[in-house]
Formats: C-alpha cells, sequence, structure tokens
C-alpha cells in the first residue's frame, strides 16, 4: 500500500468514528460527501474507496475542488496547498458540520480537526478538539485515545 492509500485509509476511518449532527444531512439517507480540496495527488488513492459505506451512508467523492465549491462537503481532505492558502481555506469551512483532514505540517495547531503526521515507521494523528466542537462533531472515544496528542478541551 502507497503512502497515499495509507492516509486515505485513516480518512475514511476517521469518518467512521466521527458523528455529525442531523442538520448535516438532508435525509437519512443522504450520502456522507468526502472532499478533496487543493491539488489532485490523492485522487487516485481516494478513487479506492469510492464504493465504501461510512455509518450506514453511501460515500460520494470530491475530487480536486476549491474551499468555495465545498458547500454539501462532510469530511474535507486539503490536500496541496500552499501556508498562504491553508488559513483561508479553513477560514471558509468554518462554522459548517466539515471535519477537516490534512498531511500538511502544523495543520492542527492552524485550526483543522485532524492532522496525519508521520511517526515512528507508520503515520500517526493528532487532534484539535476545538475544531470539532466548533464544526459540532464528535470524535469517538476510540479514535481519541489512537490520536498521537489531542489539543482543547471536548465538551
Amino acid at each position: 500500500m502507497s503512502e497515499a492509500e495509507l492516509k486515505v485509509a485513516l480518512v475514511y476511518n476517521f469518518a467512521r468514528f466521527v458523528e455529525w449532527p442531523e442538520r448535516a444531512f438532508a435525509s437519512a439517507e443522504a450520502p456522507l460527501h468526502l472532499c478533496l480540496i487543493g491539488g489532485d495527488r490523492f485522487g487516485p488513492a481516494f478513487a479506492t474507496i469510492e464504493k465504501r459505506k461510512v455509518q450506514g451512508r453511501a460515500l460520494k467523492l470530491r475530487i480536486g475542488i476549491t474551499a468555495e465549491e465545498s458547500a454539501g462537503c462532510h469530511v474535507a481532505f486539503i490536500g496541496d496547498l500552499s501556508a498562504r492558502q491553508l488559513p483561508p481555506t479553513l477560514r471558509q469551512l468554518a462554522g459548517r458540520p466539515v471535519l477537516t483532514v490534512s498531511d500538511i505540517e502544523g495543520f492542527i495547531d492552524q485550526g483543522g480537526a485532524i492532522g496525519i503526521v508521520p511517526g515512528e515507521q507508520r503515520l500517526q494523528f493528532e487532534v484539535n478538539r476545538t475544531a470539532l466542537d466548533q464544526a459540532e462533531l464528535r470524535a469517538s472515544s476510540q479514535l481519541l485515545k489512537l490520536a498521537r496528542a489531542v489539543l482543547g478541551k471536548g465538551s
């Protein structure tokens, strides 16, 4: 499995262990939209999970979009953005029930919810509980226990 595929597997599993408010979906049958913001370097890896389900919902992918095009996204993987582009992208997603995930260095320190980071011989992740709370998302205790670091206090 490539590093990109491993990161996509992590993103998929994050979606499995996070709860969205009911208002985030048009109906009980509505799909979960996973959006890739920024470059599409991860596009082929994301395509490997397209037919899967998340919490009983069909998974729909939107690849290579901008933050302005992100309406309806439930998970936003923020890919290839410059350090200058990240803050306005996170501001665009703020206040909405969107799980923000990225492998950009220092992502959770800038307000992202889950940052994928290199660890000792494997990928690890860090969680920003304040960002989750602001997005009205609830991470399972299992997910939080597996995190390398958890910033902020959760509700």
